[in-house]
């Protein structure tokens, strides 16, 4: 258990997360905020009848350019909130990242601080509280704050709530961009990703993480925002799909020179397999000028896994440097 909690000055509507959570009253009655929101991304409005400080979990349908999952949480009884409704919020989020490991980034308002009164600074003690008691331990949870001064005051406030602020150590986050050659090659891929994730890396794969109905553009789009790393699998199947722009391939390779433009130049996000026993056949042109591992199925497996974690984990490969010979050091 223990997920991460920080503390983010903006409005949670952003940039993309797996999960969003939109506050609500028991009678299902949310702000005008919330309302507006609602009619610009069709969001459907909440359940009525909610006990306080329970979770209604969804999928996003037709707003996946926001979050797979909304959560209509019921954190206003009449006028007034209650500390212990806001933590039971938490947990059941927390809870649902255990349940389902394609949900990882969580964004959510300080609930219960406005129509119901309570204070920041306690809205954010309970849902830390709450949300590390039960979430994944990958699991981030983020506490949007609209307005600057009281994002400052809970920055400098000397509550244990302080240390939400700070982010530990959490998993690289890495999405992987691949073709669907054959079900062997599906097989290998998937492997890799076990690979990666039983060696600390949320590594994404469409395979698990992909929901049925959802906007596979808009999911590969958003998973490349996400990412700290993408690993691209490159066959002669991804060239030729990539440079004739069709399918999911086409899209991603879209999508990916286009994130690619925004980096800078010494950036190390993207990282490519080449898996062709001739490199160029595999290689799309667009990534031609990319350093690429070529793992052909003459090379040993073991080695090129570890490869790939040491250039994931960016470690140093170079011996340390040793003093200079004392026969060289002038006085």
């Amino acid at each position: 258990m223990s997920g991460v909690v920080e503390l983010r000055l903006g409005d949670l509507f952003d940039g993309p997360s797996d999960l969003i959570v939109l506050p609500c009253s028991t009678v299902g009655t949310i702000t005008r905020f919330v309302a507006n929101r609602l009619l610009q991304y069709s969001i459907p409005t909440p359940k009525r009848g909610m006990s306080h400080g329970e979770t209604n979990i969804v999928p996003f349908a037709g707003a996946e350019n926001i979050a797979q999952y909304v959560a209509f949480a019921a954190s206003v009884e009449g006028n007034y909130s209650r500390e212990e409704a806001i933590e039971s919020i938490a947990e059941s989020i927390g809870d649902f990242t255990q349940q389902n490991n394609s949900v990882r980034k969580i964004s959510t308002p300080l609930l219960g601080a406005g129509a119901g009164g309570l204070k920041s600074e306690v809205v954010v003690e309970a849902l830390t509280r709450g949300f590390k008691r039960t979430a994944h331990g990958s699991a981030r949870l983020i506490i949007n704050i609209l307005h600057k001064s009281v994002f400052d005051r809970l920055q400098t406030t000397e509550s244990p709530s302080k240390f939400t602020t700070l982010r530990p150590e959490i998993p690289l986050r890495l999405f992987i961009s691949y073709s669907g050659t054959s079900e062997l090659h599906n097989k290998w891929v998937a492997n890799i990703a076990t690979f990666l994730r039983s060696n600390g890396i949320d590594a994404r794969l469409d395979q698990w993480h992909l929901r049925r109905g959802m906007d596979l553009p808009q999911w590969m789009a958003n998973e490349l925002e996400l990412a700290d790393r993408v690993l691209i699998i490159s066959d002669s199947r991804y060239r030729d799909r990539s440079e004739k722009r069709n399918g999911g391939v086409g899209w991603e390779t879209m999508l990916i020179q286009g994130d690619m433009s925004q980096q800078p130049p010494d950036s190390r996000k993207y990282l490519i397999i080449v898996r062709e026993d001739e490199f160029q056949k595999g290689v799309p042109n667009f990534l031609k000028t990319k350093f690429a591992i070529h793992w052909t199925g003459n090379e040993n497996e073991a080695i090129l896994r570890d490869d790939l974690l040491k250039e994931i984990y960016d470690i140093e490969l170079a011996p340390p440097i040793g003093s200079a010979p004392s026969i060289f050091v002038m006085d």
